[in-house]
């Protein structure tokens, strides 16, 4: 089998053995929920889990049901809004996917309310990917403060149950940045990196700024009477000391007390808020090249999984001591790991690269458009960046090509008004240019959004950059790599598996959202070497649950673009779904591909959820040391049809030292019968591809990474009908 291919390795995990469930913990009263008023479509799994918070005794969901340990008192069994009925007691099984989720959401809510009655000053988050965070209180959980941030330090804390019933707790270092941005600040210049957590400002009579969820944006003004405060906003906010600056310059939005589900939303300031970032979202603005914003409080917290496994262990001995009553001293648990064999890269006439970067001088896998385009809006030089130019050249000479870049327009030339501007994008489309290098100094990203807009109407792609004082040949191979995919070009191939039962197609999904409308089904494919089989368009739909119709509607173009290529339909799909898969969403689609005897297997990709995974270094006298598992490493977990992926490493600085941790992937497969261990290989060779990065990986696999991309880009841009018209093989979102 498989397996033998790989190097049986032992791995360690930020998890920690709490208990075995027995029976009583097993079993559940279930009930069944009518509501009066039937939910909008797309928000039915909010609407069961408001209702949990409500009778009286801890509840969860299970599907479209609700359970509970005791019994639900006859008095909170009917409102206005909803009616239960009890349908009996059972058991659950770990073995189900679904009852042991429920499990899990159920013994984290125990925990939470024993943590709270224990520790009666703590603060406690539910977070959704993070399970529980455990805040330190006060001035002991400030770790930095300076400069207008100030960074706050908690635990991450999960439950996890595998299918033996057995419960772990994963537990992991977890930091919130209050930052010296307002939150419209942030809206301007972020507005593809969406924040949940805000605060206040300014402080209210306690010295404290309080503390929300950001739930809506509104249409509002802030001199509109709100009919609770018998006032406007702005009125009210005088009387706060805001500014007429902060009052005119703000946006109404909507916001609720953090863990309060009782308090009603609010209307607020976006002008009187400050955005809180997490480590994610810091890594984010570095890989927008907007590192000088926040490296410095970036770098200092970051922590290698030594430093976290310490953390966790002491946290866990809390917990067991406080919580679970356990004398015993609690230690990460060892589980048997795999490491599989690296994928390889293929650039020019298959030649095997070693990464993307070396295309350079070996040159790309695929060509595609041979004219570009460039807009000098940086000062009035009709040229390209020196840097950029030379790598364009040098990499289409070693492609075997030749490419004209030689038609430039500069800041002085765009014109100023709307009119004119749409013409400009229109006579450069007519030269047959479809692609444009965008140069120029920092700007908001609204300014970058009309010119994308205006140049997508046209169906021109367009790259942006800003320069840098000095000459930077990474940040131009970047660029230039960016460019070449918007223009069809692929610069490198993955060798294909030598495994019959590998997928010969696979496709990601993935679901953006502005809080208002979600864009779901943001499509991306790929064949088995990696080759881009293009986008789709997304669906606009009100909820998280992808339509079962459009899904198939993608599946299905997708599918007839494979037999146009290949002359006959795709022997095996691989579908990839970002986040948990609903249920439902693909059934459609399996049924059809099963009709034409196409076999398909469907994984759920999830970025949280996996804890850590690390190594035991030889300790000599200074105690057990861990690292991070090397990329590659996968855990396997059979029985729940699941596996973890260590799928990045952690960050390597020039001097020496590794700053972070890598955080791994966990996949769970919902459909299908491929061997697991064919599919976490296939699911790692697409992590590590990523033509429009000379240096880096993904962290999600290709199809999944673009998908991704894609539907921020279709929420940035908010006019999918621009896109009709565009070339689904440029992938205008790198």
């Amino acid at each position: 089998m498989m397996s033998a291919q790989f190097q049986e390795v032992e791995v360690i995990l930020n998890r920690f053995f709490v208990k075995n469930l027995d029976q009583p913990d097993l079993t559940f009263h279930e009930y069944q929920c009518r509501f009066t008023q039937v939910p909008e479509q797309g928000s039915e799994q909010k609407a069961l889990s408001s209702v949990c918070y409500k009778l009286g005794v801890t509840a969860v969901r299970l599907g479209s049901r609700i359970i509970t340990r005791e019994p639900i008192d006859r008095s909170r069994m009917q409102t206005q809004d909803w009616q239960l009925t009890k349908i009996g007691c059972r058991e659950l099984s770990c073995q189900n996917n679904h009852e042991r989720q429920a499990l899990e959401s159920f013994e984290r809510k125990i925990l939470e309310r024993k943590l709270k009655e224990r520790f009666k000053k703590t603060t406690i988050e539910k977070d959704y990917e993070a399970g529980l965070i455990w805040w330190i209180s006060d001035q002991e959980g400030v770790e930095k403060s300076g400069h207008g941030w100030e960074v706050h330090r908690g635990r991450e804390i999960n439950v996890t149950i595998d299918t033996e019933g057995k419960l772990y707790l994963e537990i992991d270092i977890h930091h919130r940045f209050y930052t010296p941005f307002t939150l419209e600040w942030w809206l301007r210049e972020y507005p593809d990196i969406q924040i949940r957590y805000v605060r206040n400002t300014y402080e209210d009579k306690h010295k404290d700024k309080q503390k929300w969820i950001l739930e809506d944006f509104t249409e509002k003004s802030p001199n509109e009477e709100i009919e609770e405060l018998g006032k406007s906003l702005a009125e009210y906010h005088r009387e706060k000391g805001a500014t007429e600056q902060e009052i005119n310059e703000s946006r109404v939005v909507i916001v609720r007390k953090i863990n309060d589900y009782k308090a009603k939303p609010v209307y607020h300031l976006s002008e009187r808020l400050s955005p809180s970032l997490t480590m994610d979202m810091l890594a984010q603005i570095a890989e927008q090249g907007r590192e000088s914003e926040i490296q410095g409080v970036f770098d200092d917290i970051k922590k290698n999984i030594n430093l976290r496994l310490q953390e966790s262990q002491k946290t866990a001995e809390v917990i067991f001591k406080n919580i679970y009553n356990l004398s015993s001293q609690p230690q990460p648990i060892k589980v048997n790991g795999f490491a599989m064999p690296r994928p390889k890269l293929l650039a020019c006439n298959n030649k095997e690269v070693d990464k993307t970067a070396r295309i350079r001088s070996h040159g790309c896998a695929k060509i595609g458009e041979t004219k570009f385009g460039c807009l000098n809006l940086f000062n009035n030089k009709p040229q390209y960046p020196e840097e950029v130019r030379k790598c364009l050249l040098e990499i289409a000479e070693n492609s075997g090509t030749q490419i004209q870049i030689d038609s430039y327009f500069t800041r002085s030339e765009y014109p100023k008004d709307d009119l004119a501007q749409q013409r400009f994008w229109q006579q450069w489309a007519a030269q047959g240019i479809n692609t444009v290098l965008v140069v120029m100094p920092w700007s908001p990203h609204k300014y970058k959004t009309t010119l994308r807009i205006q140049a997508l109407k046209a169906g021109i792609a367009t790259q942006f950059m800003i320069p840098t004082p000095k000459a930077d040949a990474y940040k131009a191979l970047n660029v230039s790599l960016g460019l070449l995919c918007k223009a069809k070009w692929q610069p490198v191939y993955l060798k294909p598996l030598e495994e019959p039962e590998a997928a010969d197609l696979v496709i990601g999904f993935d679901t953006g959202t502005n809080r208002k409308l979600y864009y779901g089904t943001s499509a991306f494919a790929v064949l088995a070497n990696g080759q881009s089989l293009g986008w789709e368009l997304p669906d606009v739909q009100r909820g998280e649950t992808f339509s079962g119709q459009s899904i198939w509607q993608v599946v299905s173009k997708l599918v007839l673009k494979f037999q146009d290529k290949y002359h006959s339909y795709s022997r095996k799909i691989l579908l990839m779904r970002d986040g948990l898969v609903q249920e439902g969403e693909f059934e459609q689609t399996i049924n059809q591909l099963t009709d034409q005897g196409i076999a398909v297997d469907i994984l759920s990709v999830r970025k949280s959820g996996s804890g850590r995974m690390g190594r035991e270094l030889n300790s000599g006298n200074s105690g057990i040391i861990y690292r991070d598992a090397e990329v590659g490493t996968v855990i396997f977990d059979f029985e729940s049809d699941s596996f973890i992926l260590q799928s990045s490493e952690a960050i390597k600085t020039k001097a020496g030292p590794i700053i972070g941790s890598a955080r791994p992937l966990r996949v769970v497969r919902y459909h299908g019968e491929t061997p697991l261990e064919l599919l976490a290989l296939q699911t790692y060779h697409l992590t590590q591809l990523h033509p429009a990065s000379g240096f880096r990986s993904c962290r999600l696999p290709w199809v999944l990474h673009l998908a991704d991309r894609s539907s921020k880009e279709f929420q940035r841009i908010g006019q999918i009908r621009v896109l009709e018209n565009i070339d689904r093989e440029k992938l205008i979102a790198v």
